[in-house]
């Protein structure tokens, strides 16, 4: 052979080989054989109809540059759930997009929709790199222990997008219930959830020293960082659990408070929220940057603010800022409440707008140096004062400041919260005239998303 030649050939030999991308189509009666031999790159397209057997992903593992994906042909192709198992099972698998399907529980007991399943030292579990997106997830709400999507092995960089959760025992449920299996630096937007016995969200606490041991955490490269909930609709109603089963319609755990993850934290903004008739809107704890979110509550539980961030499982708020959002609610014992903090941590309450049956309980902590500044508040009935229509009926709802409302001569400060990803947006994503308060920057006519129950645009 040339000389040349068999050069050429080891040096080709040598140059890793990319990944052949192939559209690989499925039925109910072929999508089983089919999965276990997705490669980086592929794209399972399953067809429309009904897929009865549950869609098992173990192992399976595309790379950053070419993910594998497995998506339906919309609500067209559709999941049933059965008594023996969550109808999507995730095991140590990662750089992987699951969309455009629906999945129905048909309220059948004991599954979740979606389930990276437990990790245990016989049987070890993890996942990173998932993106679940544009999923309708229906009927699953035999019970408050059934879940739309879990995550119940250490997770990390999941995108959870565009979502619509209607009916089940809790929407979202990341991390384990003892503060093990952590779920690290996700995104959760624009989903829409409702209708859930218990909690919308759920992201768990952390207890020390998981970090370091988490498989998945670890092989997703991001042992830190932050998890993002932004233009998301939350919504609870008539089938809340009540007494000790009432939840909030989010709640967000703490972190470490020390070793890895102790310097992680949430970003909560541009969500809307509307009535819980058990309890919170929103709880927290940890290190919480809470901003251009807009709260509705036309229920009064009992002894519950709409927006409280308080201990919990032994983590006591921290680093917290709670800026430009706009609070509506009828709860007697207030709006905006930070109870308890560590004195070690500094936190904020700036340019919020609150309106609550009494004023003066709309924004407070029983820390005098949580700092407060430059919000508005009014009683619950004075609302009408300020926007374009606050009206109970939904689609007649607008909480844009009217003409001359709202809006300061001075700009409140803005060093404190320039961290922050989108700090210098509102709750339509424009920018933020930092005169104004509240979630909206503007006046007398709005020109961006349309508050309702449905996915924000």
């Amino acid at each position: 052979m040339n000389t040349k030649i068999v050069f050429l050939f080891i040096a080709l030999s040598a140059i890793p080989q990319l990944a052949i991308a192939r559209t690989i189509h499925a039925t109910p009666a072929t999508f089983e054989a089919k999965v276990p031999y997705l490669l980086p790159g592929d794209v399972l397209q399953l067809a429309a109809g009904v897929y009865t057997n549950f869609l098992n992903i173990n192992g399976i593992n595309g790379t950053a540059t070419h993910p594998i994906v497995i998506m339906g042909a919309g609500n067209a192709t559709v999941f049933k759930g059965n008594d023996c198992c969550n109808t999507i099972r995730l095991r140590k698998s990662a750089y992987l997009v699951i969309k455009n399907m629906k999945l129905d529980g048909l309220n059948l007991k004991g599954l979740n929709a979606i389930n990276a399943e437990g990790n245990t030292a016989a049987n070890p579990n993890w996942t990173h790199d998932i993106t679940i997106e544009n999923l309708t997830i229906v009927n699953y709400a035999n019970n408050q222990q059934q879940v739309g999507i879990s995550t119940k092995c250490p997770s990390s960089n999941w995108i959870i997008k565009n979502n619509i959760i209607d009916g089940a025992g809790t929407g979202i449920y990341l991390g384990n219930s003892d503060g093990t299996q952590p779920f690290v630096n996700g995104i959760i937007e624009n989903n829409f959830i409702q209708n859930t016995i218990g909690y919308n969200i759920e992201v768990k606490h952390q207890i020390n020293g998981q970090r370091d041991l988490a498989e998945g955490i670890n092989a997703g490269t991001n042992r830190s960082g932050k998890t993002i909930l932004r233009n998301n609709v939350f919504s609870k109603g008539k089938n809340s659990s009540t007494g000790e089963s009432a939840r909030p319609n989010v709640l967000v755990g703490g972190f470490p408070t020390m070793g890895t993850g102790k310097d992680d934290y949430y970003e909560i903004y541009g969500n809307f929220f509307y009535n819980n008739p058990v309890e919170a809107l929103f709880q927290g704890t940890g290190n919480i940057m809470l901003y251009s979110n807009i709260f509705v509550n036309h229920a009064n539980p009992a002894e519950f603010r709409a927006v409280y961030i308080t201990p919990h499982n032994g983590v006591s708020p921290q680093n917290v800022k709670i800026f430009h959002n706009t609070i509506w609610s009828k709860t007697v014992a207030g709006g905006i409440r930070i109870n308890n903090p560590d004195v070690n941590y500094q936190q904020y309450i700036a340019g919020n707008v609150a309106f609550s049956p009494d004023a003066s309980t709309a924004i407070t902590a029983n820390n005098t140096a949580t700092l407060l500044s430059d919000n508005i508040t009014d009683s619950y009935a004075n609302a009408s004062h300020y926007v374009i229509s606050a009206a109970r009926k939904l689609n007649k709802l607008n909480l844009y400041p009217k003409a001359g409302k709202l809006k300061a001569i001075a700009p409140a400060p803005q060093t404190l919260f320039i961290t922050s990803t989108d700090y210098d947006k509102d709750f339509n994503n424009d920018a933020y005239d930092w005169r104004y308060r509240g979630a909206y920057s503007g006046s007398r006519v709005n020109k961006g998303w349309k508050l309702a129950l449905a996915v924000k645009h």
